[in-house]
Parts: structure tokens; C-alpha cells; sequence
């Protein structure tokens, strides 16, 4: 699953897709969260407290790149800084990015 949601990220043109790998994997346990398998919602995506719905887990790939594409004007910004600067998490007091940091991803990321 990771190598697949990672090859989907870099061919739509999502930036830094390494450490936005690191968030679907972190935000999904894995991918084995209830929240992305009933709603294949990938990065905890919420309209007020309720998790969005995709039809499919590319659908919600596709929201992101339209999330950071708003959101992320300063490309020369590190990711991880911009990501804790906008408090992505929703908790102003954790270290988001340092639990990013943290993960490791489990397979070779090899995209035709």
C-alpha cells in the first residue's frame, strides 16, 4: 500500500512526497485505521469533527494536492516546518512533525 499511495502522490505532482507519505502512514496507522477503511480518508481530513468520506483512497490524494496547492506558496519553506507551523495535527502543544521524523517506511519506493 505504501509504495502504491507513494507512486500516486509523486505522479499527480504532490510536493515533498516522502514526508507526505509519512502522513498518510502516520494519520492511518499504517492504513489500517477504521477512518481510512470505511471513509478511505488518508490524512484525517475533517469538516468541522467529522471525518470526510472519499470515494477511494486517490480521492483523497487528489484533495490533498488541492490542500497543499492553497496552502503551501513557499516551496523553498521545509515541509516539516511548514506543516507544525500551520498546526496540521490540530494539537498545539504535540510535535507533529517530530513523529514524522520517526517513521520508517517498511518497503523499497519504486515508481514505474
Amino acid at each position: 500500500m505504501e509504495n502504491e499511495i507513494y507512486c500516486y502522490i509523486k505522479s499527480i505532482g504532490i510536493k515533498n512526497p516522502e514526508v507526505v507519505l509519512k502522513q498518510a502512514i502516520y494519520e492511518t496507522g499504517h492504513f489500517t485505521s477504521h477512518v481510512f477503511k470505511t471513509k478511505n480518508n488518508v490524512f484525517g481530513f475533517r469538516k468541522t469533527m467529522t471525518y470526510i468520506t472519499f470515494k477511494d483512497w486517490r480521492a483523497c490524494v487528489d484533495y490533498y494536492k488541492v490542500w497543499q496547492d492553497k496552502k503551501y506558496k513557499d516551496t523553498t519553506q521545509n515541509y516539516y516546518k511548514f506543516i507544525q507551523k500551520i498546526n496540521y495535527s490540530g494539537y498545539s502543544n504535540f510535535d507533529y512533525s517530530k513523529e514524522l521524523k520517526r517513521i520508517k517506511i517498511r518497503g523499497s519506493l519504486i515508481c514505474n
